[in-house]
C-alpha cells in the first residue's frame, strides 16, 4: 500500500515565518516532525512511505493530486486542529477511497467535534495499534478507534526513518529524539500523562546511543531531547550521558542538545556537569509561576521544594541556558502577577522564557475542577480556535479575561525589550563559572565557523535593526572579556532572544485584538456545559473499584493489554449505569462492578482468554490512575460521537 504521513502546518504559521527572518540559520522551521517519521519505522517494509511536512513544503493537497495513496494519516497538534480538518476534507472531497487517519497528541482535544472525514482515529503511542491497524486492514475489518492502554515496552521502539527526510533535515533548527516517556509528576494543567502515562519508560543506553550516531551521520547539527523529564530517572540520565559524552566528543564536530527537564538538577551538581560536558545548550524548566499559592494551585509540588531564583542561577552557572516556561492565569493570580513574573525573569537573569496563559486541556484535574464550576470556554469559535498558547480556554478569577489578555500583551512588550535583555544576558555571562569539557573544533570545523560567523555578524551589522545591532555587540564584547568558548553559546541565547522577541510581538498584537472583541462579544462566548464523563464519586472511589474489576477479571485473562481493555470496558459500562447514584463502594456495588465485568468478559473474542503475558495477582502500580486516564478518554470520546 501507499502510506502518506502529514504533518499539517499552517500557511501563516508565525514559528516558521520567523525561523526564516533569521538568514544565517538556513532554517524553516524549528523541529523535524518526529510522529511522522517515527510511525514510517513502525511500517512494515511491504508499504511504500512518504512523508511531507507542511513547514517545510508547502500546503500538502497538490501532493495528493500528484500521487494516488491508499492510506492519509495526519498527525495532528494541539495548534493544528483547523489545518488537520481542512486537509481531512479535502481528501475525502476528492479521493473518498483513500482512508483517512488521525493520531497524534491533538486529537484529545477533538471534543464535540465533527469527524466525519475521518476514517479512523489513534490515540496515545502508536507502537503496537499502527501495525494491528495494518493487519486488520487486510482483512477489510478494523474499528473506527485505536488506543492501547498499556503501555509499549520503549526497548522494542524502533529508530524514526529520518533518511526519509534526509534531503530537508537541514530545514530544521532541531531534531529530536525520545530516550524516555511518562512523567512522575501530577500537575494539574497538565495533559501529557494521557499520552505517555505517569510511569517512567525507557529506551536502552545503546538504542539511544545508536540513534544519535545515525542523527550525526545525517550531518544533524541539534538534537532535541524531547522527553517529557530528562532527569526523571536520575541514574539512567547519568549512565546514559557518561556514555555519550565520549561518543558526542567522537564527532567531527560534536552535537548540540537541548531538552525538558525539572527545577531539581539544580540540587545535583554531578548531572549538570555532565549535562554541560555532552554539550547542552539549553534546559526547558517549567517553573510555571513566582506565586508560591498558584505552584499549589498546579500541583507543582516539585518547585515548592526548592528556592527557584538560586537554582536557575546554579543551573546557568554551569553554561546552560535555563528556557524558563511561565504560566499566568492561576485563581491565585492577581494583577500584579505581571510585574512580579517580569521581576523574577530580571533577578534570575533569564535570557530565553516563554509565558502564556492558562489553558486548561480536557480531561485534565484543573479542567474537571473549572468545569465544574462553568468557567471552560468553548474554543470552537474562530477567534479563540488553534491560539490556546494566546488565547485562554479559561475564566480566571481575580482578573478578567481582558485584563488577563491585555496584561499578557503589555508583559511581553516590556520584557523583551532589548535594552532589558542586554542587561540579563551581560549578568548571565557573569555568572558563568564553568567551562565545559568539550572538544575543540579543527582546522575544518574552524573554517565552517567562520563562514557562519561571518554570515551572524553581517546580519547584526546590515540587516537587524539598531537597537538588535547595539545589544548583540554589547554582548560580544562582554564575551570576549569573559572567554571565546561562550561565543557559539552566545550565539545560541541571542537566536532564541530574536525567535522570542518577534513572537512575542506577534502574541502581543493578537492578545489586544482579542481584548478588544470580548469587550464587544465577550456575551458570545459559550461556557462548555457538556457533561462531565466520570462521576466524581466513581473518581474519588476509583481505588477499591478498579482494584475489584481487576481482580474479577484478571480471573479470566491474563494478556495485559486484553485484561487493561476489558477493565476499562467494564468502567464505561458501571459510569454509565451507576455514575449518577454512586455514593460509596459497598458490598451492592462490588456486586454491580463484577456483573459489569462478566459481561465484558463474555463478550471476548474465543482467543481473548488465551494467557499470553502472565500479570500479577493484583493490580500494578500505578494501575488506577492508568485506568482512570484511559477510562475519561474513552468515555469523553464516546459521547462526543454520540
Amino acid at each position: 500500500m501507499k502510506i502518506l504521513l502529514i504533518s499539517p502546518g499552517s500557511p501563516d504559521d508565525i514559528d516558521s515565518q520567523i525561523t526564516q527572518g533569521i538568514p544565517y540559520l538556513f532554517s524553516k522551521t524549528l523541529f523535524a516532525p518526529h510522529a511522522i517519521a517515527a510511525v514510517a519505522a513502525l511500517t512494515p517494509t511491504e508499504h511504500q512511505v512518504v512523508l511531507h511536512d507542511e513547514y517545510t513544503h508547502g500546503p500538502v493537497e497538490p501532493a495528493i493530486r500528484l500521487k494516488k495513496f491508499d492510506i492519509i494519516g495526519i498527525s495532528v497538534t494541539s495548534n493544528q486542529q483547523k489545518r488537520s480538518l481542512q486537509i481531512a476534507e479535502f481528501i475525502k472531497k476528492h479521493f473518498p477511497l483513500t482512508l483517512v487517519i488521525f493520531g497524534g497528541i491533538g486529537v484529545e482535544h477533538f471534543i464535540h467535534k465533527e469527524m466525519s472525514d475521518v476514517d479512523v482515529i489513534f490515540h496515545g503511542e502508536a507502537e503496537e495499534t499502527w501495525p494491528k491497524f495494518l493487519e486488520d486492514l487486510k482483512t477489510g475489518i478494523y474499528p473506527r478507534i485505536y488506543k492501547n492502554i498499556s503501555k509499549p515496552d520503549m526497548a522494542k521502539t524502533p529508530a524514526p526513518r529520518w533518511e526519509l527526510l534526509d534531503g530537508d533535515l537541514s530545514s530544521y533548527t532541531a531534531i529530536l529524539l525520545q530516550t524516555t516517556r511518562g512523567c512522575p509528576f501530577d500537575c494539574s494543567f497538565c495533559d501529557v500523562i494521557y499520552t505517555f502515562g505517569r510511569k517512567l519508560r525507557s529506551k536502552t543506553i545503546e538504542q539511544v546511543l545508536e540513534e544519535v550516531r545515525r542523527l550525526s551521520a545525517l550531518k544533524v547539527k541539534m538534537i532535541f531531547i524531547a522527553d517529557d523529564n530528562f532527569a526523571g530517572d536520575k541514574k539512567y540520565t547519568k549512565e546514559l550521558l557518561k556514555q555519550l559524552i565520549p561518543l558526542n566528543n567522537s564527532f567531527k564536530s560534536p552535537i548540540e542538545f537541548i531538552t525538558q527537564i525539572d527545577i531539581t538538577i539544580a540540587n545535583d551538581e554531578e548531572l549538570l556537569m555532565l549535562l554541560a560536558d555532552c554539550n547542552f545548550q539549553a534546559v526547558m524548566i517549567g517553573i510555571e509561576s513566582v506565586n508560591e499559592q498558584s505552584l499549589k494551585d498546579y500541583n507543582k509540588q516539585q518547585n515548592l521544594r526548592i528556592p527557584i531564583r538560586e537554582a536557575v542561577q546554579k543551573i546557568q552557572s554551569y553554561g546552560i541556558v535555563v528556557l524558563a516556561h511561565m504560566i499566568i492565569g492561576a485563581d491565585s493570580d492577581d494583577t500584579q502577577v505581571f510585574q512580579k513574573t517580569a521581576n523574577f525573569i530580571s533577578e534570575a537573569n533569564i535570557v530565553h522564557h516563554l509565558c502564556h496563559p492558562l489553558a486548561a486541556p480536557p480531561g485534565t484535574k484543573m479542567w474537571y475542577e473549572l468545569k465544574r464550576a462553568g468557567r471552560i470556554i468553548l474554543t470552537d469559535q474562530e477567534e479563540i480556535a488553534d491560539k490556546l498558547d494566546i488565547i485562554s480556554n479559561i475564566i480566571p478569577k481575580q482578573m478578567t479575561r481582558v485584563e488577563l489578555f491585555e496584561g499578557l500583551a503589555d508583559y511581553w512588550e516590556s520584557i523583551y525589550d532589548p535594552v532589558k535583555f542586554t542587561q540579563r544576558a551581560l549578568t548571565f555571562i557573569k555568572g558563568v563559572h564553568y567551562k565545559p569539557r568539550i572538544k575543540e573544533p579543527g582546522i575544518t570545523d574552524l573554517w565552517t565557523l567562520r563562514k557562519m560567523l561571518w554570515r551572524v555578524f553581517t546580519f547584526f551589522m546590515f540587516d537587524a535593526g539598531k537597537e538588535h545591532r547595539k545589544a548583540f555587540f554589547t554582548i560580544i564584547r562582554a564575551t570576549q572579556k569573559k572567554g571565546m568558548y561562550l561565543l557559539p553559546k552566545i550565539i545560541y541565547i541571542y537566536t532564541c532572544y530574536l525567535v522570542d522577541y518577534n513572537r512575542s510581538m506577534y502574541d502581543a498584537k493578537i492578545a489586544r485584538s482579542h481584548a478588544l472583541w470580548e469587550r464587544d462579544n465577550g456575551h458570545t462566548l459559550v461556557i462548555d456545559d457538556h457533561p462531565i464523563p466520570v462521576a466524581e464519586k466513581i473518581r474519588e472511589h476509583a481505588a477499591p473499584i478498579l482494584n475489584a474489576a481487576y481482580g474479577h477479571i484478571r480471573g479470566k485473562v491474563a494478556h495485559k493489554e486484553t485484561l487493561y481493555t476489558a477493565v476499562v470496558t467494564a468502567m464505561v459500562d458501571f459510569n454509565d449505569r451507576f455514575g449518577k447514584t454512586f455514593d460509596s463502594f459497598d458490598d451492592l456495588q462490588e456486586e454491580h462492578i463484577r456483573a459489569t465485568c462478566d459481561r465484558v468478559i463474555n463478550q471476548l473474542p474465543p482467543n481473548g482468554h488465551e494467557s499470553l503475558q502472565d500479570m500479577p495477582t493484583a493490580p500494578p502500580a500505578g494501575f488506577t490512575r492508568e485506568i482512570l486516564d484511559a477510562l475519561d478518554n474513552a468515555v469523553r470520546f464516546r459521547n462526543s460521537n454520540n
